[in-house]
């Protein structure tokens, strides 16, 4: 397991604070078509990423509105003089966006342009091609919705919440709450904390 830094070679990969990835080498196993100019990757804190994990940038995207998909610039230079095109020239999806606290599981497949909700959980080997709401599961190929993880009141409570923004100082004091399995509990715990410490609730 490695916990991530902000320590990549291409300077369009971020991420936040204590993700971690179930490998050693983040950048080379899990990011697949980097070209600059083509998006960048974000990923926020507290994510946990499994094995095997592709995030495809922009530059895995073919034109599909010309009768062939072959991207002729990019594999034969030749080509690409005589067409005008280079990999600049590839569709492009935008950024591809991973909230907080995202759990994503072995082999999973993130397509570029797609933005993952906090607290979202990715099942294994899925192909996620659309954007995945807050604390929802989702799974298969294409990844579909299985059922969301709390009620739309403990979302909204949770996304105002935003534990993960806390300071490494305050941090300890809610890891217990976050982690409690007895829901009620927890919300009562980090309701407690929010009146202590002035924060949203």
């Amino acid at each position: 397991m490695t916990v991530l830094t902000q320590s990549f070679k291409a300077d369009n990969l971020f991420v936040g604070r204590y993700t971690f990835y179930d490998g050693s080498d983040f950048e080379t196993d899990c990011v697949r078509y980097n070209v600059p100019g083509h998006g960048n990757l974000k990923i926020g804190s507290f994510c946990s990423i499994a094995a095997n994990v592709q995030f495809m940038m922009g530059a895995s995207n073919h034109s599909m509105n010309s009768f062939s998909t072959y991207a002729f610039g990019v594999v034969n230079s030749d080509w690409g003089q005589r067409l005008g095109m280079t990999k600049a020239d590839m569709p492009v999806k935008g950024d591809t966006v991973i909230g907080n606290d995202v759990w994503i599981g072995r082999g999973a497949v993130i397509m570029p342009g797609v933005h993952i909700g906090d607290g979202a959980v990715i099942g294994a080997y899925s192909l996620v091609t659309k954007d995945v709401a807050p604390y929802t599961i989702v799974g298969g190929n294409p990844a579909h919705v299985i059922r969301t993880r709390f009620d739309e009141t403990m979302v909204a409570f949770l996304e105002r919440f935003q534990w993960w923004q806390l300071s490494d100082e305050l941090l300890p004091l809610v890891i217990p709450y976050v982690s409690d399995v007895n829901q009620e509990r927890a919300l009562m715990g980090l309701r407690r904390f929010a009146r202590e410490h002035q924060l949203a609730s």
